[in-house]
């Protein structure tokens, strides 16, 4: 415990003069400004403690020798430095000149009391030097002015005898003055070097002090664009180890940048093994001095899920280091944006063919569907020939059903929409013969329900969105290879951020139905590909068109909703997102008795460019009780309604070969303004049945003609 005193002591004497000697309120990087406060306090330092010792016998022997000039003048001065040793607060240049005067003073005292050679010379040669340091080359050069007329002042006076020192001396004025002459030389050359040295030093520190400022400006800056930039900027070296990262580059890779300091992309796993080649590709071009990119790469950040992005790298050089800057952009959107309008383009050339496919194909299937019903009308109950009439028209009407799925790919849900519960909709499709079926040749599939009690409605169609609910089911079910099974729930849920592939949605209350199964799930690469038309993994003959997906997506998408798709080695499930309303359900409709809608001989004029089309519409307009006649074209119905009144036209909207129904109209309502008609199309609805019905054309009614659908939309319109 001892030997810790002496250290203890020694520490405390360091620490008490380094406060003594340190300047408050600045710093080293003040530049000159610091060292000469320092300096100050140094002297001052020096001369109240070092004073003391000369101080004390100065005195002492003044006052033996009488001289009591020297030890008031000793006094003084040393009070004064001690004032100054505790008042710090007294201003830097007061000190300075303070100081540096007692230098001049000691030395005036000490010349004319004791002569040339004692002390004084030595101080009065301080005198300027000390200037010089404190305050600078002007100040110190008026010092040496001081010092020259001092000496000048002295030699007057030894010169006429005025002042004699106590020695006996030949020539003194002119051994004076060439004492003088080479002190005021020396002093000088000391002083002025001293002055430019500080001056040099202190426009040194400025300008490094400028250098330095600029610089950290310019770093600061840089790490700003750095950290702050949209695109991930990274450094690494050429073994491709990470040196730094921008925060973008830590959002991107989902690591913080301690965790990437020090590692390359190897062992991080970034990079899938078949893009390694590449990589090391361009790293190689890097150390040949080359600039790369952009090159497409898909990064495995932390969180798992890949992200495509382009980079650029350019070989640089930074603190002497040679390292390679990395820029990589996120386009994973991009990408999104683009799939997305490839596959809409895609859809868009399948339905203008499915549309015109489905056009033919509904004007072949008008004889299937509607000539076995008028045929079953003229049948008596017990005619054996009732039961293969139903046959083929029930065929004609599955056809019809495949014929609208490839309408509703070319335009969309045609059928009107209307408020609708999906789980009214799960219900009615679980008591239907279609999952009757399913059910039967699925046996060893387990069919489970989660509905939620309090589900909200939306508005669409039904008949889509069973036959959406119906595909789903049906392409569950195939996907499970011996026992399993496929769970069908509804809830509602609330979206307010982005679902996968989709840019953006509207934040809001949805309805949402969604279907798994626990099969073996959807390969990464068929995902992207099984909503398009005629796609399918099926065994051909098995079962379905390749239809089914494409009928989802597109049902989805006219009711203004969202789709989103999650499959895995454990299973798949479809999430299917519908907008809810607040309309309450309408009352099931009851099934119209054929008497409502017979005619009373009212003339009809079909308007039709297919030859069967129109002896079927009237057949079944004559079965209905009314009187019709038909012509071939647009402009035939013009130039006949102009010699003949009608009460009603069923009017085809699309007629290649001359003027549209739309045009048709539009000249016809000319000659007789008000003209009722009916809109018929093997199409889906289209703008210009929209327009046909803004110049007054009533209903729209989809072929092949039904004698139940016809009737009612010409009694309706008649009734008007």
């Amino acid at each position: 415990m001892v030997s810790l005193v002496p250290k203890t002591y020694t520490s405390r004497l360091k620490d008490f003069i380094g406060r003594r000697t340190t300047p408050t309120g600045l710093t080293p990087d003040d530049g000159i400004r610091y060292w000469q406060e320092r300096l100050l306090l140094v002297f001052i330092f020096i001369g109240t403690v070092l004073g003391l010792f000369v101080y004390l016998p100065s005195v002492a022997l003044s006052i033996k020798e009488g001289l009591w000039s020297v030890a008031v003048a000793d006094t003084i001065i040393y009070a004064w430095i001690v004032i100054l040793f505790f008042r710090r607060s007294i201003p830097f240049a007061v000190r300075a000149v303070t100081v540096s005067l007692i230098s001049y003073i000691f030395g005036m005292v000490l010349l004319l009391t004791i002569g040339p050679f004692g002390g004084g010379p030595v101080w009065l040669f301080a005198f300027p030097v000390m200037v010089a340091i404190l305050l600078g080359l002007r100040i110190s050069l008026m010092a040496l002015a001081v010092n020259a007329g001092t000496l000048i002042i002295i030699g007057i006076l030894l010169q006429f005898s005025i002042m004699q020192w106590d020695y006996s001396a030949t020539n003194p004025v002119e051994k004076w003055i060439v004492i003088s002459l080479n002190f005021l030389l020396l002093n000088s050359i000391v002083t002025i070097s001293i002055a430019l040295i500080s001056g040099g030093i202190q426009g040194l520190l400025k300008r490094q002090k400028s250098m330095l400022a600029s610089l950290e400006k310019s770093e600061e800056k840089f790490r700003v664009l750095f950290e702050f930039a949209p695109d991930a900027y990274y450094l690494n070296d050429f073994q491709g180890t990470f040196i730094d990262g921008s925060r973008t580059a830590e959002e991107l890779l989902g690591y913080k940048k301690e965790a990437l300091i020090g590692k390359n992309f190897f062992e991080l796993n970034l990079l899938s093994p078949d893009q390694l080649p590449k990589a090391l590709e361009l790293l190689g071009k890097n150390l040949e001095g080359k600039e790369t990119g952009p090159d497409e790469f898909i990064l495995n950040p932390k969180s798992g899920e890949p992200v495509v992005v382009e980079i650029r790298t350019l070989p640089t050089e930074i603190d002497g280091q040679n390292i390679i800057l990395g820029i990589a952009r996120d386009v994973s959107k991009r990408k999104q944006l683009e799939t997305s309008l490839h596959r809409a383009q895609k859809m868009e050339a399948m339905g203008l063919l499915a549309g015109g496919v489905a056009h033919d194909l509904n004007n072949i299937l008008s004889g299937i569907v509607s000539y076995p019903e008028l045929l079953l009308m003229d049948l008596p109950e017990d005619s054996p020939l009732r039961k293969p009439i139903k046959t083929i028209q029930e065929s004609g009407m599955r056809a019809a059903d495949v014929v609208d799925d490839l309408l509703t790919i070319a335009r969309g849900v045609a059928t009107g929409k209307e408020a609708l519960n999906l789980n009214t909709i799960v219900t009615e499709y679980l008591e239907s013969p279609e999952y009757q079926e399913l059910d039967k040749t699925h046996s060893f599939v387990n069919f489970e329900t989660e509905l939620d009690p309090d589900l909200l409605n939306m508005t669409g169609s039904p008949v889509h969105t069973n036959k959406t609910l119906m595909n789903l089911v049906v392409n569950a079910s195939e996907a499970i290879e011996g026992a399993g099974t496929v769970t069908i729930s509804s809830m509602n849920r609330y979206l307010d951020e982005p679902l996968k592939g989709y840019e953006d949605v509207h934040t809001g209350e949805y309805a949402l139905l969604s279907v798994s199964d626990d099969g073996s799930g959807i390969a990464p690469k068929d995902l992207e590909k099984i909503f398009e038309p005629f796609y399918t993994k099926k065994v051909m003959g098995r079962s379905g068109t390749g239809l089914g997906l494409a009928i989802v997506w597109n049902t989805v998408q006219d009711h203004n909703g969202y789709i989103n798709v999650e499959s895995s080695e454990k299973g798949t499930v479809f999430y299917l997102y519908f907008p809810v309303t607040r309309k309450d359900v309408a009352n099931e409709k009851e099934k119209i008795p054929l008497e409502t809608y017979l005619g009373h001989g009212e003339k009809i004029l079909v308007v039709d460019d297919e030859e069967r089309q129109r002896e079927i519409a009237c057949g079944i307009l004559t079965k209905l009780g009314y009187n019709p006649e038909a012509v071939s074209s647009g402009e035939e119905a013009v130039e006949y309604v102009k010699e003949n009144a009608v009460d009603l036209i069923v009017l085809d909207m699309v007629m290649p070969k001359g003027i549209n129904g739309r045009e048709t109209y539009q000249q016809i309502t000319k000659i007789r303004p008000g003209q009722k008609a009916v809109i018929a199309s093997g199409y889906a609805k289209t703008k210009e049945v929209d327009i046909a019905q803004e110049l007054g054309a009533g209903k729209y009614i989809k072929k092949p003609y039904i004698l139940e659908k016809i009737g009612i939309a010409v009694k309706e319109e008649l009734e008007k």
